[in-house]
């Protein structure tokens, strides 16, 4: 069998494309399937299997863009080819309403009678991809492999990781971690990790809004140091201007960030249910609760199997689980082993090479 993965960029620096291209892609070349990453510009194979990121697709830019994106795909579907699309968000939404934004989603339509089967990133996206297809067409949910401190060595060199030109964020880091750790005998470090927002859905960091009011309250008698990981600092400073805690911004740092969010005492991940997040995977969750981080958040779908390790819709028992993190801390370690089960980077890539292999004789 020949599995060939589309990315929508080639940049690691990338959740979507480490963890449904790099991470599963790297996992079965090791297994020995013949599998492999298409590189820009290459023309796309015309036998196997082809996993295309819907994001690929979308990022064309305009519908004339997609539809020559689309002509690519046609041609190597005709030549024998298996298309299968994977998408990790819900890419129909356009809560602003903007034209051009609905013009390049008709075209992307447009496109979906060319794929055999679908692939998504949780169940909550599985019914609003099937609502705009034919009836009965199926979709299919393989999760998000879980990232370790080891996952850097699926798709990266030991000799790339260590690169001259690394080093001084290597220094940086291990101060950053001295300092951290320094700071946590004095105060509670909570954290908040991810996109800073979508232009076409709401959501991300402005989640936070919710709980400022209930961390200003608590940081009264429990003092506490929020750090927030994401990718905009000017929505950081403007999110946190009415928190009366101390707070830090970092920016995203793949190469490091695990290792500092294991020192930390709390994750805080609200998530109000809207047609943006019920399409979310746990990845966010099952990666903290994999280190033995507590985790408060809310109810998502893909996050309900995973209630008993976290507190899940329990914010007015916030100043508690600040206070003593210890009793979530435990339900957290209990989270292990079935994460290490079931998400690890060899379960999931299993998981797509018996999906793949069953579509490809369909």
């Amino acid at each position: 069998m020949q599995v060939h993965w589309l990315p929508h960029a080639w940049n690691p620096a990338y959740a979507g494309v480490r963890l449904r291209c790099l991470m599963p892609q790297g996992a079965l070349a090791r297994q020995g399937v013949r599998s492999r990453l298409l590189q820009d510009g290459q023309p796309l194979p015309r036998e196997g299997v082809v996993v295309v990121q819907a994001k690929w697709l979308l990022d064309a830019g305009t519908p004339e863009g997609l539809r020559s994106r689309t002509t690519v795909l046609q041609q190597a579907r005709d030549a024998g080819a298996v298309l299968v699309l994977d998408s990790f968000d819900n890419y129909f939404l356009n809560e602003s309403g903007d034209a051009a934004r609905a013009l390049l989603l008709q075209a992307y339509r447009e496109a979906l009678p060319l794929f055999k089967a679908f692939t998504v990133s949780s169940p909550g996206l599985q019914p609003l991809l099937q609502a705009e297809l034919p009836p009965g067409t199926p979709v299919h949910v393989v999760g998000d492999p879980v990232e370790t401190p080891d996952a850097l060595s699926t798709y990266e060199s030991w000799w790339r990781r260590h690169h001259p030109g690394r080093w001084s964020g290597h220094w940086r880091a291990a101060q950053e971690l001295r300092e951290h750790r320094h700071a946590r005998r004095q105060a509670r470090q909570l954290l908040w990790f991810g996109n800073h927002g979508s232009a076409y859905a709401a959501g991300g960091m402005s989640e936070l809004d919710r709980i400022l009011p209930m961390l200003n309250a608590v940081a009264k008698d429990q003092p506490l140091r929020l750090t927030v990981v994401s990718n905009s600092e000017q929505r950081y400073r403007e999110v946190l201007a009415p928190a009366t805690f101390e707070h830090r911004y970092r920016p995203w740092d793949r190469l490091h960030f695990l290792r500092l969010m294991g020192e930390h005492d709390l994750v805080l991940l609200p998530a109000r249910l809207t047609a943006f997040t019920v399409a979310k995977s746990n990845n966010r969750m099952l990666l903290a609760l994999a280190q033995g981080v507590p985790v408060m958040t809310d109810p998502l779908p893909d996050y309900l199997p995973w209630r008993d390790y976290c507190a899940m819709d329990d914010w007015e028992q916030l100043a508690r689980h600040v206070h003593d993190p210890r009793p979530l801390a435990a339900r957290a370690s209990a989270a292990m082993p079935a994460i290490a089960r079931d998400y690890s980077t060899s379960a999931i890539a299993r998981q797509w090479l018996d999906l793949l292999t069953r579509i490809q004789m369909q």
